[in-house]
């Protein structure tokens, strides 16, 4: 995979993955990647200090910010505000997402500036200190879409 795609895709995939919906709510707090839990497939960018707060997440609406650093580069800090209603919302990094809810937690797909799509399902433990994610991506002209696994960590 290019690099440039490649890193392109994993700020969508890191987005997509940090973005939630609940069947409850609770998902209001910090939450934090826990690296060394989360499967990445081979030769993907080492991704540090990866981080959202969650500010508003009332059962309908969800508001979040997403920080994290891939490689060398700066540090990245995008928002969302939108619904769990399946409708599109755009992100202030230019990426479109759409969220509903599933019965342990939520799941969403999105779309990138540079046309790379990807979808996530993400489940909450019974007392809403962790949340695993499947995720998926496919960079533009890929033939197929690259997986992972991520765990985060309720810190706040």
């Amino acid at each position: 995979m290019d690099m440039k795609i490649g890193a392109a895709a994993i700020v969508g995939l890191l987005i997509m993955s940090s973005t939630a919906a609940l069947a409850k709510t609770g998902y209001e707090g910090t939450w934090t990647l826990n690296v060394a839990q989360s499967k990445y497939p081979p030769g993907f960018p080492t991704i540090r200090d990866h981080h959202m707060n969650v500010t508003k997440d009332d059962g309908k609406a969800l508001q979040y910010t997403d920080n994290f650093i891939i490689g060398d580069a700066p540090a990245t800090h995008v928002t969302f505000d939108g619904a769990y209603d399946g409708k599109d919302y755009k992100m202030t990094d230019g990426q479109m997402m759409a969220v509903v809810h599933s019965a342990t937690g939520y799941v969403d797909h999105w779309t990138a500036p540079t046309g790379t799509t990807g979808k996530d399902a993400c489940d909450f433990n019974a007392d809403m200190t962790r949340m695993t994610c499947q995720g998926e991506f496919t960079p533009p002209g890929a033939k197929q879409a690259v997986t992972f696994l991520e765990i985060w960590d309720k810190t706040k």
